[in-house]
């Protein structure tokens, strides 16, 4: 059997360095640390996929059952050079403070999810072990914890941070975010399911971080007794807001769309909503407080396996309230008709793309309508572009000899689809100018 086992090891080092290469690069990382300790030559191998591939990890508490302590600090010890981004997924928090007396000076970015691990006896990242990270991490710029036990009480120390995501992370307490925004130049900072709607962190503060370019957070930090919807809006750089709402949908786009009378805030010139609703009457009314928007994005999600509707008069209504705008999405929908449409390209002057992607009951006729429509409309002086892909309208109409489709008026994109990072439901994203 010796004998057996040292052949197949002979003829595996019998490989040149790129085949080996190769398959070693199917192994997760730390089973590349083990075989690199079998031979030298593996070695060499393993450190140059380091070298040029290992500047983000991924360690999970699974692909670690078998490593020792010693075992465990030889492979961060390793890997440390090569390293500038580390995502625990359920890792055991003592493995982190094994390395008490290390150094990841390269390690700028860090994210600590115990969520599914949450009732199994284990024991949970906390505050001290943010105090830890300070140390074993000098260079941190983007910390995202998730399912962790902290109060808060040492992040304002980690100086260098500019990105802060908090998610379920239950035990936040108020009184450390004055800290927080005060003493860190933070770019972005996202505070989601952190704990219940009726304890929830107060972050009235956040005017003290005027750095601020992406806030993301839940509804609630906006629905409490010190309303922070005007602080928010005051942000000198401020860039992206995106509240996820449940609940307060409306009460949330009413505090923003109509700013408080006599307090000048940030233009709005974007907005995107993802999500369910039960009142898009209502919805699109508040919308139409936006005057000066630019760009308009609607994306509906299926409830029960169909579309949800729109209708052609609250559609109507809101493209004679949004002359300014550029851009709209109205993607996966059932539409009454194209009447809604139609009117957003008789009313916007400016607009430049339409995009219909997975929208219902349009139909290749719009095409038609559209483009009869736009001849007529002297003042405009760029052509508009249509994105209509997994729509009801038919790809095959630039090739029918039925439409006469001149590029002067009208440009349709089969293949663009519209992107819609957001994965969670029910968000309102506004974006201001800068």
């Amino acid at each position: 059997f010796d004998a057996a086992a040292s052949s197949k090891r002979s003829s595996l080092l019998q490989l040149n360095d790129d085949v080996l290469a190769l398959i070693v690069a199917q192994l997760h990382v730390y089973q590349q640390f083990e075989l690199s300790q079998l031979h030298s030559r593996l070695r060499s191998i393993v450190q140059a996929l380091w070298r040029t591939r290992v500047r983000s990890v991924e360690l999970q508490d699974e692909q670690l059952l078998g490593a020792t302590s010693r075992q465990f600090q030889a492979f961060i010890t390793a890997l440390a050079p090569h390293l500038e981004q580390l995502s625990c997924q359920q890792l055991d928090v003592r493995r982190l403070r094994l390395l008490r007396g290390q150094s990841l000076r390269g390690v700028t970015q860090l994210e600590w999810d115990q969520r599914q691990t949450r009732g199994r006896g284990r024991l949970r990242f906390v505050d001290d072990d943010v105090r830890l990270l300070q140390r074993l991490c000098p260079a941190l710029r983007r910390l995202t914890l998730r399912g962790c036990q902290v109060t808060g009480k040492y992040l304002c120390e980690l100086r260098l941070l500019q990105e802060l995501r908090l998610d379920d992370c239950q035990c936040l307490e108020s009184q450390h975010f004055r800290d927080i925004f005060r003493q860190l130049q933070l770019r972005k900072f996202d505070i989601l399911a952190n704990c219940d709607e009726v304890n929830c962190c107060d972050l009235a503060d956040v005017q003290l971080c005027p750095t601020l370019e992406h806030i993301r957070m839940a509804d609630y930090h906006l629905c409490m007794e010190s309303d922070i919807t005007q602080q928010l809006l005051q942000l000198p750089n401020l860039q992206q807001l995106s509240i996820h709402s449940h609940n307060f949908v409306f009460d949330v786009l009413q505090r923003i769309a109509r700013p408080t009378v006599g307090i000048v805030g940030k233009q709005i010139e974007g907005f995107r909503f993802n999500g369910l609703l039960h009142d898009y009457g209502r919805f699109l009314r508040e919308l139409s407080n936006l005057r000066q928007l630019r760009r308009l994005e609607l994306h509906g999600q299926p409830e029960e396996g169909q579309l949800q509707r729109l209708g052609d008069q609250m559609l109507q209504q809101l493209a004679a309230q949004l002359p300014e705008l550029h851009e709209l999405h109205i993607c996966g929908y059932q539409l009454e008709s194209a009447a809604g449409l139609l009117q957003f390209v008789r009313s916007c002057r400016e607009l430049r793309l339409l995009d219909v992607t997975g929208s219902r009951c349009i139909g290749d006729g719009f095409v038609a309508r559209c483009l009869a429509l736009l001849a007529k409309l002297s003042w405009r002086c760029r052509p508009l572009e249509l994105w209509i892909r997994h729509s009801d309208i038919s790809a095959s109409i630039l090739q029918s000899p039925r439409y006469l489709i001149s590029e002067r008026f009208l440009r349709i994109d089969v293949s663009r689809i519209s992107s819609n990072p957001e994965r969670l439901s029910g968000v309102l994203q506004f974006s201001f100018v800068r």
